[in-house]
């Protein structure tokens, strides 16, 4: 098998995305606000406004790197999973592979709204601001649940090294079933 170059750069660009994005909301949850706990209130605003500006871009960088390539990545594989017909054309029904990118991308985006709302400074989400530990650890859980559904994903189809339509699924009692049944 052939190395193709676009996927690689995709996969690079999607997961550096989810690493600054995720780095900085484990940063800002576990190091930045219990610092801030111990200084008043004027110099805690200060540095909030100050971190908010200069993270702000990052976070707008990663949620768009994030839907473009994981656009293209999605629609590429699935037409890469169609022209090798997988499993004579059912491997995705037999996966449940777009229901798991549904709430996958249903958990993105709510991981979104929330980094989006946190570095943001509208009124209409001064609410997940004045709560900034909860919505944080909020926003780092659906971000980890999005990871560790990439990860399910991901092992769908790269998996024990096989031929995609000797791969497996799994069963409803947690067994591993042949996709051929």
């Amino acid at each position: 098998m052939t190395m193709d170059p676009v996927a690689l750069l995709l996969r690079w660009a999607h997961v550096l995305a989810a690493i600054v994005a995720m780095g900085g909301l484990v940063f800002a949850r576990f190091a930045l606000l219990p610092a801030l706990a111990d200084v008043d209130e004027e110099t805690r605003t200060r540095v909030h406004d100050q971190v908010r500006r200069r993270w702000l871009p990052w976070v707008i960088g990663a949620i768009t790197v994030l839907l473009a390539s994981g656009l293209v990545n999605f629609l590429r594989f699935n037409a890469l999973v169609k022209d090798q017909g997988w499993a004579d054309g059912g491997w995705m029904r037999m996966t449940n592979y777009h229901a798991l990118f549904g709430a996958k991308l249903l958990l993105a985006m709510a991981a979104f709204y929330f980094a989006s709302a946190l570095v943001g400074r509208g009124a209409g989400t001064q609410w997940v601001r004045n709560d900034r530990a909860k919505w944080l650890s909020v926003t780092l859980g659906l971000s980890l649940a999005v990871v560790m559904l990439s990860g399910w994903m991901r092992q769908l189809h790269t998996g024990p090294d096989v031929e995609p339509d000797r791969a497996v699924r799994m069963g409803g009692n947690g067994a591993d079933v042949p996709l051929e049944e």
